[in-house]
């Protein structure tokens, strides 16, 4: 879903005559925290994936680490208004993974009417040990785990969380916002430039 917003994000924002170059132009503080909070959680998930004892054991250590640098990237750049959108649906994701133990509430019937059997399967026979029924979920984490399946005329099959759909709006605003905005480093540098010249 994160990838549909990315993409929808830059196609609507050409359509309301946003311009591909201004992506590079936005100040986004820090990025390699956002990197690194990525790459830690990819390599974590397909690691476990694969069944590395390791990454299963410390699965929960290793998300609360990239939800940590996610964090503190989001805090850096939180006068981007997207970016509250971003951090609100991230903690609600972590608040699921970290209150059951590394694991993330799915429901399985909704992973069943979605189509998605293999990872269904794989989740009944504990090869996904990062994901759980949404029946075992502690308390009020069952209304933070993926439950929320994608009508049956979009193209891709998935089941979100809340926190997901928070993220996904967050990031297709906060790229719409940066290709029309037209205010870049550039145009910045120019202006105090030139009011220096002036002075």
């Amino acid at each position: 879903m994160l990838l549909e917003a990315l993409f929808l994000g830059i196609i609507v924002g050409k359509l309301i005559g946003g311009k591909f170059i201004r992506l590079g132009h936005l100040a986004i503080k820090v990025p390699y925290l956002a990197y690194t909070a990525f790459i830690l959680w990819l390599v974590t998930s397909i690691m476990i994936t694969r069944g590395h004892d390791f990454f299963i054991q410390y699965r929960m250590y290793l998300y609360i680490c990239s939800f940590g640098f996610l964090f503190l990237g989001l805090f850096f750049n939180l006068h981007h208004r997207p970016a509250w959108l971003i951090l609100i649906g991230s903690i609600l994701n972590f608040a699921a993974i970290t209150l059951n133990s590394g694991s993330m509430p799915v429901d399985l019937s909704v992973l069943q009417n979605s189509g998605l059997n293999n990872m269904l399967t794989s989740i009944n026979s504990g090869v996904l040990p990062n994901y759980i029924s949404i029946e075992e979920a502690r308390s009020f984490t069952v209304y933070l785990g993926k439950y929320i399946g994608l009508p049956a005329w979009y193209p891709l099959r998935d089941v979100l969380s809340i926190g997901d759909i928070f993220v996904s709006i967050g990031l297709f605003l906060l790229i719409e916002s940066m290709m029309v905005s037209s205010i870049s480093r550039r145009t910045i540098k120019t202006i105090k430039f030139d009011y220096k010249k002036g002075m």
